[in-house]
């Protein structure tokens, strides 16, 4: 199973296949934001229905991250962890575009997040069960 990730405008893309890989790219695009915004980076799992099934979380901040899904019927939720209060608000990196997270949406940290991605590499795209979700309406 490979998936696509993607992060900033136009500033990488890759497929991946294996946790390792799916680590390594992160561990690069954390560290590369570092001194700059945290970045939201995007999982795109193949095939799916009308709608590409995804899966967004935030890089390169030291305490907080969000967690993103959309599924190939479209429905969408936010993953969050119920135990973490709301975290302060701050700005990310979205495709070259700076954006504000708000603080509702970032009760997920980092290690949290990495293991919604992991999840979400090896099922194929489905929701990742690290987190408890919020659906969209």
């Amino acid at each position: 199973m490979s998936i696509d990730i993607t992060w900033g405008r136009g500033d990488g893309a890759a497929s991946l296949s294996t946790v390792a890989e799916l680590d390594a790219t992160l561990d690069t695009i954390s560290r590369a934001h570092t001194e700059q915004l945290p970045c939201c980076v995007t999982l795109v799992a193949p095939g799916g229905g009308e709608f590409p099934v995804m899966l967004d979380i935030c890089v390169g901040h030291p305490d907080r991250s969000f967690v993103y899904h959309v599924a190939a019927d479209g429905s969408s939720a936010w993953g969050y962890q119920p135990d973490l209060e709301p975290g302060r608000a701050f700005t990310f990196d979205y495709a070259g575009t700076p954006t504000d997270a708000w603080p509702e949406r970032t009760r997920v940290t980092d290690a949290t997040a990495r293991q919604a991605a992991r999840q979400f590499l090896i099922s194929g795209g489905r929701r990742p069960d690290a987190v408890a979700w919020e659906t969209v309406e």
